[in-house]
C-alpha cells in the first residue's frame, strides 16, 4: 500500500523528467569580467605606514580623508583611533567591548 502511495506520488514528475532529457542542451553562459580596482566604483583605501623607533602606526585614508589609524607599540597590544562621524576627533577603540557598527555611504551631498 505504502508503495504504491509513493508511486501516485512521483507519477506527476515523470513528464517533467522526460522533457528535460528531451529539451536541447543549454548554451554555457561566460563569467562575467573582472573589474579592475582603476575601474571600480568605490576607490581603494590608502594605507600609510610610519616607523618611529619600534612603534608602527598605519594609516587609512579615503579620498584624502583620515578615518582609521593603527597603533603598534613596541611592547604591548596594538589599539585603534576611529573617526566615527567624519568629524576629524579620533576615538580609541576598546577591543573587549567592540561592537562592529555597519558604516555604509547611502546618500553624499
Amino acid at each position: 500500500m505504502r508503495r504504491l502511495i509513493a508511486l501516485l506520488l512521483l507519477l506527476p514528475l515523470a513528464p517533467a523528467f522526460a522533457a528535460d532529457a528531451s529539451a536541447p542542451a543549454k548554451a554555457v553562459v561566460p563569467p562575467p569580467p573582472v573589474i579592475s580596482p582603476q575601474n571600480a566604483a568605490e576607490p581603494e583605501p590608502e594605507v600609510r605606514l610610519i616607523q618611529k623607533g619600534d612603534e608602527k602606526i598605519e594609516e587609512y585614508r579615503l579620498n584624502g580623508k583620515l578615518y582609521m589609524v593603527k597603533v603598534t607599540p613596541a611592547h604591548g597590544v596594538p589599539y585603534y583611533l576611529v573617526d566615527d562621524n567624519g568629524s576629524g576627533t579620533m576615538k580609541q577603540v576598546d577591543p573587549a567591548n567592540r561592537i562592529v557598527i555597519p558604516r555604509w555611504v547611502l546618500v553624499r551631498f
